[in-house]
């Protein structure tokens, strides 16, 4: 009987000693203060580039973790691109700026006329 009953223990503390083990650690997650900071730098970051004077940002997308802005997206110009770091680097909570905008192609060249384009031509106009 007391062998049974101290089988019963050793079973009973290796199980509660594998389940401890298997707690994960979740410091690298945010608290919750600091997701709704995220969220109102993320607000005010849009808001900023919303109201340029200057450039429309319709093609920017702006994601905050932890202090820092990602902003990903097309500008059209260098100028636009830099003009959405400087606006996200002023909004107050922000730790840094990651640019990852990229410019939109440029426009092919127009294309040249194909076929006859010499006085051989004929066009015919209905009579």
């Amino acid at each position: 009987m007391k062998m049974r009953q101290l089988a019963c223990t050793i079973t009973g503390m290796l199980a509660l000693a594998g389940l401890t083990a298997c707690q994960t650690e979740r410091s690298s997650e945010l608290s919750s203060g600091r997701m709704v900071d995220d969220k109102h730098i993320n607000e005010r970051v849009r808001d900023e580039l919303k109201n340029d004077p200057v450039y429309k940002f319709d093609d920017v997308n702006v994601t905050t973790y932890a202090g820092v802005v990602q902003l990903s997206g097309f500008a059209n110009i260098d100028a636009q691109r830099q003009r959405a770091q400087q606006l996200a680097q002023t909004v107050g909570g922000v730790m840094r700026v990651d640019n990852g905008i990229t410019l939109k192609p440029a426009p092919p060249a127009p294309l040249a006329p194909t076929g006859r384009t010499t006085e051989d031509s004929k066009t015919y106009a209905p009579q």
